[in-house]
């Protein structure tokens, strides 16, 4: 089973190339009204658009893309609480569904937390960039003005503008500007470190992806507007060690790494426990997707 959304083009792709040997049931839930589901203390049934499936049916879980439905047909003021409603419904499924999950959204949340991400990539002993997150004006201001700082959101910066999601990325901190209204908007700042090289590291289990990242914009090539080069790349094996240490404190078996490279040392930056990958499968002909199915059907964990 698939839990994610219809405009998931990463699922669209994993069930066209997996369809002739695996059977897939694909919950899109920006569509709920679509689905009828039940659960009783007897499990759960799922009535959809291609039938029905019960838990006995559910041999795997990949937890990717959820979206909300659109609400605009109800009243604004109970749109906070059916969100949390149908959140509950669908994490709680992913839950207790399958064997195997990629991943639980109780671990998704907790190993997106960049406080515990720092705290555990400290203990590992990666290196990284100086770091602060704070919600205390004074404490930033003094951080970012001795030395050239980037901000960037402490979770996923993800905003919602007219019906239409944007995304706030990392951004030079602009030294003339001071830095206010943090007291409830704490917000996460590093020393800023101008990279010789960046590279992706996905990590599927025990297989490892690695790809050296070219690109225009020095400071986050995510931005539409950076021109991107890739190539396959490796990195050492200790690095890579580090990385999966790191995967089983925080319980995952999935880890998009993000590092830059300056004068001969590697930066960790960040991990997203459910990170796009598509995108690097296709450019270089990487085999991430047949290493994703291979964990979901029990092989390929972190504790091989």
């Amino acid at each position: 089973m698939v839990i994610t959304s219809t405009v998931d083009q990463t699922v669209d792709y994993l069930i066209s190339k997996f369809k002739h040997k695996l059977n897939f049931y694909r919950i899109n839930t920006d569509k709920l009204q679509n689905y009828q589901i039940k659960v009783t203390t007897s499990g759960v049934i799922i009535n959809g658009p291609i039938g029905e499936i019960t838990a006995d049916y559910i041999d795997a879980v990949y937890y990717r893309k959820p979206m909300l439905p659109d609400m605009t047909l109800y009243d604004y003021k109970f749109h906070s609480l059916m969100q949390r409603d149908i959140l509950t419904l669908i994490e709680g499924i992913a839950e207790i569904s399958g064997k195997v999950i990629l991943t639980k959204p109780s671990i998704l949340k907790r190993a997106e937390n960049k406080v515990i991400q720092l705290h555990f990539a400290s203990r590992l002993g990666f290196v990284i960039p100086a770091s602060l997150i704070t919600n205390d004006c004074t404490d930033a201001s003094s951080f970012c003005n001795n030395q050239t700082s980037i901000v960037k959101p402490l979770s996923v910066g993800r905003i919602l503008e007219l019906q239409k999601i944007n995304y706030i990325q990392t951004n030079i901190v602009d030294q003339a500007i001071p830095i206010q209204n943090l007291e409830i908007a704490p917000s996460y700042f590093q020393k800023y470190v101008d990279k010789d090289e960046e590279y992706r590291v996905t990590i599927v289990g025990r297989s490892v992806f690695t790809v050296k990242i070219q690109s225009s914009d020095k400071v986050d090539w995510r931005r539409t507007t950076a021109k991107v080069h890739y190539t396959k790349a490796s990195i050492p094996n200790t690095l890579v060690n580090q990385c999966l240490d790191l995967m089983k404190l925080l319980d995952i078996n999935y880890g998009a790494f993000d590092f830059i490279l300056k004068d001969g040392v590697y930066y960790f930056l960040e991990v997203n426990p459910n990170g796009q990958w598509l995108w690097l499968e296709q450019a270089l002909s990487l085999n991430i997707s047949s290493a994703i199915i291979d964990h979901l059907l029990g092989g390929n964990t972190i504790y091989e």
